[in-house]
Parts: structure tokens; C-alpha cells; sequence
């Protein structure tokens, strides 16, 4: 976060003709601040960037087309976590209209994920598989450790409502494994405990304890 704050300013500061610096730097802010809870502040960062991509001027569409897919699937994130379903689904097909367009597959990660998290919150369940397992299918594609944890974490969610402990649990390991393996990636140890610390891992950590005692 503080890598970012130091982004948006020196954007700022240097008066940069093309915002794509800025708006990628307030992108990163706000999801950090999304993380830590702050949603207020993270609104913040997302409805200076939503700005810029509803209304762009002509110097306004450099790399536009990138940062808007995630203005959309974050601000969807925020929607979500606020419980207003109808827009975090709207923030969603937006998001994945674009990355479909663009052929940009995490994005398209993305999109399908939050479209399946919507759903299950609905209460929507056939649906919610159908986004996460084409959402997984994608991300084990393209093998991005982020899209591939998170979205195994999801899948975990929905085996979890399906009341499938066995399936719960082990979409939950495959999260974890591959959590683990970016972990030990991680050259220096305090990096390593921190990301093993953070509050996602330890979820889903609690959650496949959990789903493993029902089997």
C-alpha cells in the first residue's frame, strides 16, 4: 500500500499527460485498502478511476481498455462485499464483456469468479457452478497462482453450500497448495509469514479444517 500511495503521488506530482499511471496505482490502492477493510476509502480510489472511464477525453484512452476490466471486477469486489448484488454483478458482466473482447484471460478469471460468487449469495447454485468451473478451467489455462488460489477458495464456497465437505475440502487444499508454492517462492521468511498470516489464507486454512472434520 505504501508502494502504491507513493504511485498515485508521484503520478500527481509529475503531471503525467496519459492517467493510465495514476489510475493503475489508485487500482492497486484501492484493492489494498478493499483487503484491509476500509471500503469507504477504497470507494475512494475506484470512483477516481471510474471517471476516467466513463467519461475519457481523447489522451484519456491509452491502455484503457486494460485498467477498465479492473476498475470493474474490483469495484465489483466492493459491491459484493457490501452486499448490493445487483451492482457487483452488473460491475461483473462489464468486467468480463471487456475481457472477453480483449481475449485477456485473467480478466475473463475474474469476471466468471464474481459472476459465481454473486450467484451463490442469490441462493442461485446450478448457476454458480456453471461461471466457477468455466472460471477454473481458465485459470488453470492460464496458470496465474492468484486466479488459481482464489478461485479454488470460491469453489470451496460452493461445495461448502452444496453440502459436498469431501469437495469442499479439497477445492480448499488445492487452494492451499498452490498458496504454499507461492510461499515458497518467497526468498526472504518475514514476506513468507506474513502471506502465510494474512487473514484470506488463514480462512481458508479454517475452512478445509472445518470441511475435513464432516468427512
Amino acid at each position: 500500500m505504501t508502494w502504491n500511495r507513493q504511485g498515485v503521488e508521484t503520478a500527481l506530482d509529475a503531471n503525467f499527460s496519459i492517467p493510465e499511471c495514476e489510475s493503475n496505482a489508485r487500482l492497486n490502492l484501492g484493492d489494498n485498502l478493499l483487503a484491509l477493510g476500509q471500503i469507504d476509502e477504497a470507494e475512494g480510489q475506484f470512483q477516481k478511476v471510474e471517471q476516467v472511464v466513463r467519461n475519457p477525453r481523447p489522451q484519456d484512452h491509452y491502455m484503457l481498455w486494460r485498467y477498465s476490466q479492473h476498475l470493474f471486477h474490483s469495484y465489483g469486489e466492493l459491491w459484493l462485499t457490501r452486499g448490493d448484488l445487483n451492482k457487483a454483478m452488473a460491475y461483473a458482466d462489464e468486467c468480463l464483456a471487456l475481457a472477453e473482447q480483449s481475449n485477456s484471460q485473467k480478466n475473463i478469471v475474474k469476471g466468471l469468479r464474481l459472476k459465481g460468487q454473486v450467484f451463490i449469495m442469490q441462493g442461485l447454485i446450478a448457476e454458480a457452478e456453471q461461471e466457477l468451473s468455466s472460471a477454473l478451467k481458465v485459470a488453470l489455462r492460464v496458470g496465474n497462482p492468484t486466479q488459481l488460489w482464489k478461485t479454488y477458495a470460491v469453489m470451496g464456497d460452493l461445495k461448502q453450500t452444496q453440502e459436498r465437505p469431501n469437495d469442499a475440502w479439497r477445492a480448499y487444499g488445492d487452494a492451499l497448495a498452490v498458496i504454499e508454492e507461492v510461499a515458497a517462492g518467497l526468498k526472504k521468511r518475514k514476506l513468507r509469514d506474513i502471506f502465510m498470516g494474512s487473514q484470506p489464507v488463514l480462512e481458508i486454512r479454517q475452512k478445509a479444517q472445518r470441511e475435513r472434520r464432516k468427512t
